[in-house]
């Protein structure tokens, strides 16, 4: 059974704002990660946005931020925690020599076999079988358009993608997929159903529905292509020029792997290993209020209020949900006095110059201003100058 942090955690993370500590990686306590350009090696692994989750650049956020909270409270104008000297509360290690363990860095090649077995499959193919009826079991592909009292509604057609569904094992609506059985590929099938009383959306519960479906065909054996230098060419090479054949798109994944699996240890490392004398007690607040933030937008997008989702968490007050993050409040705390401690120490600063250097570089563009209103430059600029110091340190580690 889950428990009420994980439930929360996992309620958080539909949130654009979910950049506390629970909306990240376990080893990832502090910092969301930017969109990076992706490569051969990343297809099975995806994308994440400005703040952990995908970004609409013209739309940075769902809801502003209540008048009372700003991202970029309690920094200064370049980005630093106001009057505070990170070298005081932070006991520094060697931050330009850190040495990274050989089970760490070294790719096994199974590892790198799973990864090009995911890359495979999402080349792969079915067999399309259309000269049998449709039977129990059967998983086919299917496009479909719904409609109550002739009026289609959202979300209940596939937009002519197409789709794949099993017979007696995707959860669809009680007697929806039935009705295919006995069909031949080719044939359009109007699949008459009712919604529960239940149903999620107030207003299809209950309501008679019709689904104009069309039976493309009926998948057989999955046949997945072959990788030669060719298929390398004309699938991977488009993305980064150096890949040109099997043995470069190897040893791409292999450093993609070794790369993510330094910055996993090196955050882990910064996480559980630097010791933190003391926290200011102006950053345990800052923290608190952007994870109370959350709930609150959480809350918003729920059309609830913030007690009631409170409640719906299985707390009895704020302040007992919140003792319950405190752990999280404190990690994501730490983590932004570890990581300014070494900026300040190895002199990494941020200009607006630098700034509108990340944004072309992520977004295609150097136009921040919808960013800079809503989070403010000084948040900005503590957000690229905690990726270029995590940089920094993973590229001067040591290999062992």
């Amino acid at each position: 059974m889950k428990s009420k942090k994980a439930l929360i955690c996992g309620a958080l993370a539909l949130s654009v704002l979910a950049i506390s500590a629970c909306g990240r990686d376990a080893n990832d306590p502090g910092v969301p990660e930017p969109p990076t350009n992706t490569t051969a090696s990343e297809i099975a692994v995806g994308d994440q946005g400005f703040a952990g989750t995908s970004v609409d650049t013209d739309n940075p956020t769902t809801v502003p931020p209540p008048p009372d909270f700003s991202f970029s409270a309690g920094l200064d104008a370049n980005g630093f925690w106001q009057g505070v000297n990170a070298a005081d509360y932070v006991e520094m290690f060697d931050f330009q020599a850190l040495s990274i363990p050989a089970n760490v860095h070294t790719i096994p090649d199974a590892s790198i076999q799973e990864i090009i077995d995911d890359m495979m499959a999402h080349y792969s193919t079915r067999v399309q079988i259309t000269d049998r009826q449709v039977e129990d079991g059967d998983t086919i592909n299917v496009d479909f358009v719904g409609s109550a009292g002739g009026v289609e509604f959202d979300g209940g057609s596939t937009g002519g993608m197409g789709t794949y569904v099993t017979i007696g094992e995707t959860p669809f609506i009680d007697g929806f997929l039935d009705q295919l059985i006995g069909h031949t590929p080719g044939a359009v099938v109007n699949v008459e159903v009712t919604f529960p009383d239940n149903y999620f959306e107030a207003s299809l519960a209950g309501v008679d529905a019709l689904f104009v479906t069309t039976i493309h065909y009926i998948a057989g054996d999955t046949i997945v292509p072959e990788l030669t230098d060719d298929f390398v060419q004309e699938h991977f090479s488009h993305m980064d020029d150096s890949i040109v054949d099997v043995e470069s798109l190897i040893e791409d994944i292999r450093n993609f792997l070794q790369n993510s699996s330094v910055m996993e240890y090196v955050r882990d490392y910064l996480a559980s290993q630097v010791t933190v004398h003391t926290i200011p007690a102006a950053l345990i607040s800052y923290f608190e209020q952007e994870m109370l933030l959350q709930y609150e937008e959480q809350a918003w997008q729920f059309g609830m209020e913030v007690e009631e989702l409170i409640i719906m968490f299985g707390f009895e007050s704020m302040e007992e949900l919140m003792e319950e993050m405190r752990p999280d409040v404190e990690m994501s705390a730490r983590y932004s006095l570890i990581l300014q401690a070494v900026a300040q120490a190895a002199g990494i600063t941020v200009g607006q110059q630098e700034v509108a250097a990340f944004f072309m570089e992520n977004f295609g563009t150097d136009d921040y201003a919808m960013f800079e209103e809503f989070y403010g430059l000084p948040w900005l600029k503590q957000f690229i100058r905690n990726e270029k110091t995590l940089d920094f340190i993973i590229e001067n580690v040591v290999l062992a």
